[in-house]
């Protein structure tokens, strides 16, 4: 048994989620570099002996690890759309142009977060505006 697996059931014994999710990738990756390896050895080379020396991509307010991956230098995104609320500019952006592509939302010129599809960014941007709003009044 790997380390990363004894790793993974102590962390779910303990209930530590952050941590098991951790684990798992590392076990993932361990396999498709064991997997790859074995049937292209000089592509191990050029995947996996890169890693950790790049950069880490943007951080999207919210949640506990929301590293953007997809796209960190974010060249990829297509204007979708935008609309004003409450003052606030709010641009939907179309992450790739794949059939399942999530939708990065921009308030007032500054990326926010990435959502699974532009009705549910639309609604999120939207409260997140009026959030905002309560926040500042609040202050005054």
């Amino acid at each position: 048994m790997s380390d990363y697996i004894r790793k993974m059931i102590d962390n779910a014994h303990d209930g530590n989620v952050s941590e098991f999710k951790k684990n798992f990738d590392m076990h993932m990756v361990e396999l498709m570099r064991s997997e790859i390896s074995k049937s292209k050895p000089e592509t191990v080379k050029g995947i996996f002996e890169e890693e950790g020396g790049g950069e880490e991509g943007p951080k999207a307010m919210g949640g506990e690890d929301d590293t953007i991956f997809a796209d960190p230098s974010m060249s990829k995104e297509y204007y979708m759309t935008s609309f004003e609320h409450n003052g606030h500019e709010i641009t939907l952006k179309k992450l790739g142009l794949g059939p399942t592509k999530p939708i990065v939302v921009h308030v007032d010129g500054k990326r926010w977060e990435v959502f699974p599809g532009p009705k549910v960014a639309t609604k999120q941007a939207k409260s997140y505006v009026e959030r905002m709003k309560a926040q500042k009044a609040q202050k005054s």
